[in-house]
């Protein structure tokens, strides 16, 4: 059999398929989202930015302290009683080590999240808070290293 220039083009067609499917199988899961509930978020958008432009706007904002017991969160002494929040800790590279809990304030002002809960790795901060009827969020990345 004689090869001409439509089995050459025929024959480089498949190869070019072959390579992109190899890519794709090869490139694993990568559909997923990053919170379930992504579309109850992106209409309450609004709010979040919001809350970021009033928790940049205060004179003292919360620390967040790298500990060898884990992260200390450190907020203003002049916090109010009827404080509450939460903190998100989310991995990009495995959800199984999402951390969510909410805040318990000692009376220093001060949360201590434990190291035994945390994985060596970057985690994407979202700490979000509300007091005298006002929310507050930060996001922003934190690296957990073991010491």
């Amino acid at each position: 059999m004689k090869l001409n220039w439509g089995h050459g083009v025929a024959i480089a067609l498949g190869c070019f398929m072959i390579f992109i499917l190899s890519l794709l199988y090869f490139a694993g899961d990568t559909g997923g989202m990053v919170t379930e509930d992504y579309y109850e978020k992106e209409v309450n958008f609004q709010d979040e930015i919001d809350a970021e432009k009033r928790a940049n706007a205060l004179e003292i904002k919360p620390e967040i302290i790298l500990q060898a017991n884990g992260f200390l969160f450190q907020f203003a002494p002049t916090t109010a009683e009827d404080f509450t929040g939460t903190i998100y800790l989310l991995r990009n590279d495995d959800e199984t080590k999402d951390i969510k809990t909410s805040i318990k304030l000692n009376d220093k002002k001060n949360f201590l999240l434990p190291s035994v809960k945390l994985v060596d790795g970057v985690y994407e901060l979202t700490l979000s808070w509300k007091e005298n009827n006002k929310t507050y969020l930060i996001k922003k990345s934190i690296r957990w290293i073991s010491q």
